[in-house]
């Protein structure tokens, strides 16, 4: 089956998780990416978890499942031949650029947007920053954990009323990402209606406040500061992960027909319409009371227990499950979404499947992760037309590097 992104050409020089994550799901979608690192490799490649492959070296998970399918070069872009070379790259073969380097970094080697698309009016660059490519903020260092904090999204995450903090992953290492293939997608249309293309400029910033839910009308209508919430939710009740004999679940009616349901299974009709408990406003104000009640009843039962009855009523929840639980999920095996992939020198290494499913075209998982510099004489050779002599000579000289 074909691939919607089939004959799409793409160099990234992404490194840790933004840019990566955005390389990987093109890559899902059928493009051809070609991954630049620096001689000592993605940071990543020695992020646990690692495993000892079949030659007595280390291979990450993590790197694993952000590059699959993908090919490496390692260029050494502080050298005139490294920055030819790329130049080239991008000149003869790229439909697009990804790289989520501080701004400015690609200008030191030239082979940023404005120098490009003087000579390839078409080219596409996606950059990722911590806080854009310009504005008050464009040169600080950033990683997602500060974002966090900056954008408002730690000062949310926490246990009700206690100390904020991160998400416990990378969240706005992967929003952007996301938002960065929405970029680019856009461009593409855009450059197939006007022939002309475009830099993408995405910030992990940018990301974090998009997905602020109603913190900010919250605050401009109400003057509401919006703070830590754990489980529960600012403007409803019930909204909340709920004890169980044996585990937790969570359990949300935030409208009278839910409430009017969860009563009922809860054997405590006489809920519906008691004082304080009979509109959504009065359950918001309530919502200790509330919690204390569903905790009572939860708290008698095992969560599979409550799932069923819920289930049988039509009523949403959540059983908390471990990533254990996922993996195993008849949910999970259907949708094949941690598979099994077959790594270079290492063997069967278990990662996150692409999450779009088209009718008409596939999107699993194309191939292994590079080994470091796997693909350095096929990309100069085959692709950019070096002879091996050349390509040897400029090895020896430093250019390139491997982990072969």
């Amino acid at each position: 089956m074909k691939r919607v992104l089939e004959g799409l050409r793409v160099v990234s020089f992404g490194l840790v998780i933004s840019a990566p994550s955005a390389a990987r799901m093109l890559c899902d979608l059928g493009a051809e990416v070609i991954k630049i690192e620096p001689h000592q490799g993605d940071t990543m490649r020695m992020i646990r978890p690692v495993k000892k492959d079949n030659r007595g070296k280390l291979q990450s998970g993590i790197f694993t499942a952000l590059n699959c399918g993908e090919k490496s070069m390692a260029l050494d872009l502080r050298t005139e031949e490294g920055q030819e070379i790329a130049r080239k790259l991008i000149l003869e073969w790229a439909d697009v650029v990804i790289a989520n380097f501080k701004p400015g970094t690609l200008a030191k080697f030239g082979i940023d947007y404005e120098t490009i698309r003087n000579l390839k009016p078409g080219i596409i660059y996606g950059e990722i920053s911590g806080y854009g490519q310009k504005g008050p903020w464009a040169q600080r260092g950033a990683y997602d954990i500060c974002v966090q904090s900056e954008c408002g999204i730690a000062a949310q995450n926490g246990p009700w009323g206690e100390k904020p903090h991160r998400v416990g992953f990378s969240v706005l290492d992967y929003l952007s990402g996301r938002d960065l293939v929405i970029g680019i997608l856009g461009a593409l249309h855009y450059r197939e209606r006007t022939g002309q293309g475009q830099h993408v400029d995405i910030s992990l910033y940018n990301s974090g406040v998009t997905v602020l839910e109603d913190a900010i009308p919250g605050y401009d209508m109400e003057g509401v500061i919006a703070g830590t919430v754990g489980s529960r939710h600012p403007s409803a009740s019930p909204h909340n992960l709920y004890k169980t004999r044996d585990g937790y679940i969570n359990i949300i009616a935030i409208n009278n027909f839910l409430w009017k349901k969860l009563v009922t299974i809860m054997g405590r009709p006489d809920l519906e319409k008691a004082e304080g408990l009979s509109t959504g406003l009065e359950r918001l104000e309530n919502m200790d009371r509330i919690d204390e009640i569903i905790e009572e009843w939860t708290s008698r039962h095992t969560t599979d227990e409550i799932a069923e009855m819920m289930d049988a009523a039509g009523l949403p929840r959540g059983k908390l499950c471990t990533v254990k639980d996922v993996i195993e999920s008849e949910q999970t095996r259907f949708w094949n979404m941690a598979p099994r992939i077959e790594q270079p020198f290492l063997g069967e290494v278990r990662i996150n499947n692409c999450p779009i499913k088209y009718s008409e075209a596939e999107t699993d998982i194309k191939g292994p992760a590079p080994i470091l510099g796997e693909h350095n004489r096929d990309v100069v050779c085959d692709v950019l037309g070096y002879d091996p002599e050349t390509f040897d000579q400029m090895k020896s000289r430093g250019v390139f590097a491997d982990d072969l």
